[in-house]
């Protein structure tokens, strides 16, 4: 692994992993079982609908939008609701929400739900495991030069201006690490106050191992997405915007 920085305040908003299995012995007592399990850390308990919009060409070219209602999902929430446990059919999300503190405690409630979830489902093998970090970054600007923050960021052709508003960009990194490709979101953000830019990077490492269902298995994993994510977000900014991070401590 290359630099892994610390900073006092992070810019993470949020942190999952997606972990998607196969074979599972899931029915209508799961939820309650698992909650049962679960409730003395995380009590709040809801349901969730999901909606995915769909896209669908016709041979002439014509195009149909729709939304498809997928598979509902229910949410075990802290009473701090500061992390987050989301079950659904063959699906094991855990959020860490704001404060966030490290990887290292994030990870140990993954490891915690996991092992609840084979307890229960003894799922034979987990099919993909997708990990998701958000950054929302407030520079305390009204208007700055992206260069000077970002490594990543649209560049606009001078006959355009020197200029631009609203952005979104999308780009998919392939096997920077074998098994693991990473897809990186960059947007403009509304700003929570006057006189501020803000900013969303958003790191989504995605890998479909077809391993066992055991911590041992998925841990590797896990932090390879980590490590990847994290090289990824060092390489997408500048020493300027590192500094608004309050940097803690450097290893190698």
């Amino acid at each position: 692994m290359g630099v892994n920085r610390r900073y006092r305040r992070p810019p993470v908003v949020e942190a999952l992993c997606e972990m998607h299995f196969r074979d599972s012995d899931c029915d209508d007592t799961l939820i309650g079982q698992f909650y049962e399990r679960v409730k003395n850390e995380f009590p709040k308990k809801r349901p969730q609908e999901i909606q995915k919009a769909e896209f669908r060409f016709s041979s002439s070219g014509e195009m149909a939008a729709g939304v498809r209602r997928l598979p509902p999902r229910m949410q075990f929430v802290t009473s701090a609701d500061d992390r987050m446990i989301q079950l659904g059919p063959e699906l094991l999300v855990v959020n860490q929400l704001r404060p966030y503190a490290s990887f290292e405690e994030w990870e140990k409630t993954l490891y915690a739900a996991l092992d609840t979830y084979r307890d229960l489902a003894h799922p034979k093998t987990i099919g993909r495991v997708c990990v998701r970090y958000i950054d929302r970054v407030i520079i305390p600007s009204p208007g700055v030069r992206m260069e000077e923050y970002f490594a990543l960021y649209p560049q606009v052709p001078e006959a355009m201006g020197t200029s631009h508003g609203a952005f979104m960009l999308r780009v998919e990194f392939p096997e920077r690490r074998p098994g693991h490709r990473l897809l990186v979101t960059f947007g403009s953000a509304l700003p929570e106050r006057p006189d501020t830019m803000a900013f969303l990077l958003d790191y989504y490492d995605v890998c479909e191992p077809g391993c066992a269902a055991t911590r041992d298995a998925v841990q590797p994993i896990v932090r390879t997405a980590h490590e990847n994510i994290i090289e990824a977000f060092e390489a997408s900014i500048t020493d300027k915007l590192r500094l608004l991070f309050e940097p803690e401590e450097r290893q190698t």
